[in-house]
């Protein structure tokens, strides 16, 4: 099975949240390695997941949980917001902030669904529009994450929550419902409006 590619925001606005809590000295003490190469050479094609799963499992090793979980929170929602001004032409922004939530909801995700690939790789994006809807993103079959998944899982909320929050409706909200950090075969958030 060829390596899963993701886009390279994923590397580049973790490394720009890295850029605001530390000081230069202790970024090249955190980041070693191969990790190291992001603080004067960051990716600008699609990146196979890997890499990204190995900044993560660095951070994870030297943060713990809780504070590269902060960080990759930050890191999904900087990631949001570039795909929101450069992946979504303005007058579809325009229209679905027009429309009432639901509504906008109902024709967006089915449109994050065509593109899920660029982010969720091996994993699988998975979204239910009705009462109760939901997004999730299952485990990566080309790596075992279970180590870092509860840190993976922040990445995603945050994108999910800002790309939502900014697209759809400001009044929105995830709340976990599942987690693969948990045992779960998803991390599943269910969108609250």
């Amino acid at each position: 099975m060829p390596a899963a590619r993701i886009g390279p925001n994923s590397i580049i606005q973790t490394v720009a949240v890295l850029r605001e809590v530390f000081t230069p000295d202790e970024l090249r003490t955190l980041l070693t390695g191969e990790t190291a190469s992001y603080l004067s050479h960051l990716p600008h094609e699609m990146i196979p997941e890997v890499q990204f799963h190995e900044l993560v499992d660095l951070l994870t090793a030297q943060l713990g949980v809780e504070r590269a979980g902060e960080i990759l929170y930050r890191s999904g929602e900087l990631t949001a917001d570039y795909v929101r001004a450069n992946r979504i032409p303005a007058p579809i922004r325009t229209v679905l902030a027009l429309l009432p939530a639901p509504i906008s909801l109902r024709v967006f995700l089915p449109a994050i669904s065509k593109h899920a690939w660029t982010f969720a790789g091996s994993g699988a994006f998975h979204f239910s529009i009705g009462r109760t809807p939901l997004v999730s993103i299952g485990k990566s079959v080309n790596r075992d994450t279970s180590k870092i998944a509860a840190v993976l899982c922040r990445y995603y909320c945050g994108a999910f929550t800002q790309l939502l929050r900014r697209v759809v409706s400001s009044r929105i909200s995830l709340r976990e419902v599942a987690c693969q950090a948990r045992s779960g075969s998803a991390c599943v958030y269910q969108i609250v409006m």
